[in-house]
C-alpha cells in the first residue's frame, strides 16, 4: 500500500523577518547558502548502471510519476530526475564526455533543487576506473615513463592522446572517437555492422588504456613518486567520484537532502563464481571472488535469484517514495520562507551581488569605510 503523503498546501510566509530585512536593503539578510534558487525538485541518481537496472526501471515506472503528482498537487513545483545512463549505449558509459556531463548536472542538482537533490544506489559492485579525458602534461609523461618501465606497450596512449600547448598548464587530451574510428559518426546513426565493429574497437581501446593507467599509477604510488590523493583520480570509479563530490565536506543540514540505498547480499561470496552473479559484483583480475560484507538480503541456495531481486526492488520503491516525500515536506516548505515571489528573488540576487563585490575589496579610506558600513552594517 503506497503512503498518501498528501497534505494541504500551506501559504508562504510573505512577511517573514528575513524577507522584510532583505527588502529594507540589509545585505546580511541572505538565506543560508544551502537554500536553493530553483523552483523544482531535481534529484541526481548516482549508481553503477549495469547492476542497478532493475531498480532504476522500477523507480522510473512506478515511483517518479507518483512523486511528480505529489509535488504538483501540494507545492506547485516539478519533480525531475537526472539519470544520464538511460538511453545511452553501454559502450559510452565510461566515456569522458558523459562523465563531464554527469558531474556538471550533479553540481546543478546540488545547487538548485528545492528539496532532495541526490540519491545513490549502491551495491556490491564498485565499478570500473574511467578513461581519463584530460591529463596534465607532467602527470601524463610520468605515467608514460612508468608504463614503459613496467614493460607495457604504450603505443595506444601515444596514438589516442594529443598534447595541447595552449592549455594552462599544458595537458594531454583524449582524441574524439569520431577522429580515431573509421566512419564512427555514420555508424552511430544506424544499426549497421560498422557500429558493432566500432563498439568492439572502442571497448578494446578503453580497456587497454585503463589497464595501462592502472598499472603505471599503482607502480608510481608504490614508489612514492605519486601521492595517494593524486593517484586516486586515476584509480577511482565514477560511482566513488560522484559520492565524494556530492557528500564530501557537506553540512548535516545539506546531507539530510541526500539518500543512499545500499544493497547488501548475505553470503555473496558463496555464489561469486556463478556466471550470472558477475553482474552484481566486481571480479578481480586473478578471478578470485571479491569481498562482500554480510548483508540484509537473505540469499537462497541458487544465489541472488529473480525472486529475491523483485522483492528487494519492491521494498526499495516504497522506501524511496516515503523518503522523498519526507524530505520534500521538510525542505520545500522551508524554502518557501525565502522563495515567495519574483520581486523577492530579484532582491536576493542584488544582495548576493553586493555581498560578492564587497568581499573583493579592502576598505582603506574613510569614504569607503562609510560605504561598507552602509552596505554591511554591524
Amino acid at each position: 500500500m503506497w503512503p498518501s503523503g498528501v497534505g494541504s498546501r500551506q501559504p508562504c510566509p510573505r512577511e517573514s523577518a528575513l524577507r522584510r530585512a532583505a527588502i529594507s536593503g540589509n545585505i546580511n539578510a541572505l538565506p543560508p547558502h544551502n537554500v536553493p534558487t530553483g523552483r523544482s525538485v531535481r534529484v541526481f541518481i548516482c549508481s553503477n548502471p549495469d547492476d542497478t537496472e532493475a531498480e532504476r526501471n522500477a523507480l522510473k515506472e512506478h515511483v517518479y510519476p507518483k512523486l511528480r503528482d505529489f509535488c504538483r498537487e501540494n507545492y506547485g513545483i516539478e519533480f525531475q530526475v537526472v539519470d544520464l545512463y538511460w538511453g545511452v549505449d553501454p559502450e559510452e558509459w565510461d566515456s569522458p564526455e558523459l562523465q563531464r556531463l554527469r558531474m556538471k548536472l550533479l553540481e546543478e542538482c546540488l545547487k538548485t533543487s528545492a528539496g532532495p537533490c541526490f540519491v545513490a544506489l549502491v551495491g556490491e559492485k564498485y565499478g570500473s576506473i574511467r578513461v581519463p579525458g584530460e591529463v596534465e602534461s607532467a602527470e601524463f609523461e610520468m605515467i608514460l615513463d612508468a608504463a614503459v618501465e613496467a614493460g607495457l606497450d604504450t603505443h595506444i596512449l601515444e596514438e589516442w592522446y594529443c598534447r595541447d600547448e595552449n592549455s594552462v598548464p599544458p595537458a594531454y587530451y583524449l582524441k574524439p572517437k569520431a577522429q580515431m574510428l573509421k566512419n564512427y559518426q555514420n555508424s552511430m546513426e544506424s544499426s549497421s555492422a560498422a557500429k558493432t565493429k566500432n563498439d568492439k574497437a572502442w571497448r578494446n581501446v578503453s580497456e587497454e588504456i585503463k589497464r595501462i593507467f592502472r598499472t603505471a599509477v599503482l607502480q608510481l604510488q608504490e614508489k612514492g613518486t605519486m601521492k595517494s590523493a593524486q593517484a586516486k583520480k586515476f584509480l577511482c570509479s565514477a560511482l566513488e567520484d560522484e559520492l565524494d563530490f556530492a557528500l564530501g565536506k557537506q553540512t548535516p543540514a545539506f546531507l539530510r537532502k541526500c539518500v543512499c540505498y545500499i544493497r547488501k547480499i548475505s553470503n555473496f561470496d558463496r555464489f561469486a563464481k556463478l556466471p550470472e552473479m558477475s553482474r552484481y559484483m566486481d571480479i578481480v583480475v586473478s578471478g578470485d571472488p571479491g569481498h562482500a560484507q554480510p548483508g540484509s538480503l537473505r540469499t537462497p541456495p541458487e544465489g541472488y535469484s529473480q525472486e529475491v531481486e523483485s522483492n528487494y526492488v519492491e521494498g526499495l520503491c516504497k522506501q524511496f517514495y516515503e523518503d522523498m516525500v519526507d524530505i520534500i515536506q521538510a525542505t520545500v516548505q522551508q524554502n518557501f520562507d525565502t522563495e515567495s515571489d519574483p520581486l523577492y528573488d530579484e532582491i536576493l540576487q542584488h544582495l548576493s551581488l553586493c555581498q560578492t563585490y564587497a568581499a573583493l575589496y579592502e576598505f582603506k579610506t574613510e569614504s569607503l569605510d562609510y560605504i561598507q558600513e552602509y552596505l554591511m552594517p554591524s
